[in-house]
């Protein structure tokens, strides 16, 4: 008898969706970032211009970790299941007007299963999906590389390197943010430091509508605040320690901050009461931003006595008194 013929092997079908490092972004254009992250991951630190489409929640990416490390097969199926989900979501509520020609440029944690999924099902739909190159991980480690790597062990020199920094100092309630606010009304370049870590740099420095960043998204904003700055031109900034707040100031941008001209403003003790009266006043007239808690945090550096002083010139509401003894601490500080 004839030898009965083989079933043809099945073909497989792989669909090819393009890579892109995120130091080749700017020679592609994207009409979306789309971070299909948790929105927890998502809030911590993020591609800047990035908009989020989680596969995944907070908690069902730990539902599925949980699953995964004692069955991985149940852990991959759950993890699917929930994924075509949640993508099936995003194509009825986010996706559902956008035309063929439409590009994203998608990423995840590692440029693995949640970007890959979601970039496979839009380019089955027809659109022109691409994924961010080793994910977010990749991107991470770019940025660490920029603003913390000795410049000799670098690919090239960056804006980093290239642009002219110059500092501007000056005691406590020098005005020196509201200097580098005018400079830049004239139409002068600043990396205002202060304003991207959310902090006047002081104990009593809290933003009070805004907490700090994650110093990881500090660091994003600061890495494209850095790679906006024309080299032609000088780039005032504020003289700051290595801390803003509880956020670090990255160490190449010390070190280059440390080694820029200086340029030192001087201000009467009376203006400079007078300036911080103005620019601290939301914390006398809050009464929830609870100002005698944030005196004591000082205690511990000024010593109880004095602390005590200040808490009874606040009790007194003689503002003025308190402001120069402030001052008067802060500049035997540095």
């Amino acid at each position: 008898m004839p030898e009965a013929s083989k079933p043809a092997a099945g073909k497989e079908v792989v669909s090819i969706l393009p890579s892109i490092a995120f130091s080749d972004l700017k020679n592609h254009k994207f009409d979306e970032i789309i971070d299909v992250r948790t929105p927890l991951e998502f809030a911590e630190d993020h591609v800047q211009g990035a908009i989020n489409l989680p596969v995944l929640s907070n908690e069902e990416r730990a539902q599925v970790g949980t699953l995964y490390a004692s069955d991985k097969l149940k852990g991959r199926k759950i993890g699917a299941a929930l994924i075509a989900r949640n993508i099936s979501d995003h194509i009825m509520n986010h996706f559902q007007d956008k035309e063929l020609d439409y590009k994203p440029l998608i990423y995840c944690w590692r440029g693995g299963q949640r970007s890959r999924s979601m970039a496979t099902i839009l380019k089955e739909i027809g659109f022109q999906p691409s994924l961010l190159q080793a994910g977010y991980k990749q991107y991470r480690k770019t940025i660490c590389n920029y603003l913390c790597t000795e410049e000799n062990e670098k690919d090239g020199e960056t804006n980093l390197e290239r642009i002219k920094l110059v500092r501007i100092s000056g005691a406590t309630g020098s005005g020196k943010t509201l200097l580098l606010k005018a400079l830049e009304e004239r139409g002068e370049q600043i990396l205002d430091l202060e304003y991207l870590a959310k902090h006047k740099g002081s104990i009593l420095g809290d933003y009070p509508d805004a907490g700090q960043p994650s110093q990881k998204f500090f660091e994003t904003e600061l890495y494209n605040q850095l790679e906006a700055l024309k080299t032609d031109k000088v780039v005032w900034v504020e003289n700051e320690g290595s801390k803003i707040g509880n956020l670090n100031v990255s160490r190449r941008l010390f070190e280059r901050m440390s080694s820029s001209p200086r340029v030192h403003i001087t201000v009467d003790m009376d203006d400079r009461v007078d300036y911080i009266l103005k620019d601290y006043e939301y914390l006398i007239s809050n009464p929830d931003l609870k100002l005698p808690d944030l005196l004591k945090r000082i205690e511990k550096y000024a010593g109880k006595k004095t602390c005590d002083a200040w808490l009874k010139l606040l009790g007194e509401k003689n503002y003025r008194e308190l402001v120069v003894g402030l001052i008067k601490y802060y500049d035997s500080s540095y």
